[in-house]
């Protein structure tokens, strides 16, 4: 996406935060209570890509040298605000792109990591697997998951139209 490797990704959603808080001052809309929170979305992530070694935007992640998924299960609840992994803003983000991360081209590997967690899965796989998409496309997903899904003209033309609008023909 972009050209970018998937390593640097997290530390370019750090740099894009300021134009998120000025579009939230600007909106006028819950000022004060997002502006009391702010903070700890770009803590969270910080700590999160110093934890995989990515707090520079280079080179590959770090991961344990066991992390199946009773290992991931435990560290995903440590990504969250009170154990559910998945269920905020700031960590179902951060474990699709852990799963992303982890994933490499796989699809299998994808829905294991983003899907096949004892958190809110649902949130996180989806996050992911649209990312997944955006960067492989439905080359490597099995037919049958995505055959007859409801409005998929629709999510075609969508994804077509997001190629083109970002400079990629597909």
């Amino acid at each position: 996406v972009q050209g970018r490797p998937l390593w640097e990704w997290g530390i370019s959603l750090l740099q894009t935060l300021p134009l998120a808080l000025d579009y939230v001052t600007s909106s006028r809309r819950d000022v004060p209570e997002n502006l009391a929170a702010w903070n700890y979305f770009p803590e969270k992530w910080e700590w999160y890509l110093k934890q995989r070694g990515l707090e520079a935007g280079s080179g590959g992640p770090r991961f344990p040298p066991v992390f199946g998924p009773p290992e991931r299960d435990v560290e995903y609840r440590t990504f969250s605000l009170d154990g559910w992994a998945g269920r905020s803003g700031h960590d179902a983000p951060m474990i699709a792109y852990d799963a992303l991360l982890g994933a490499g081209a796989s699809w299998e590997e994808l829905c294991s990591r983003a899907a096949f967690h004892g958190g809110d899965s649902d949130s996180t796989a989806v996050i992911a697997g649209c990312c997944w998409g955006a960067m492989y496309g439905l080359s490597s997903v099995p037919e049958i998951n995505h055959k007859s899904l409801e409005y998929r003209d629709r999510l075609v033309q969508a994804a077509r139209h997001a190629f083109h609008v970002g400079g990629t023909s597909q």
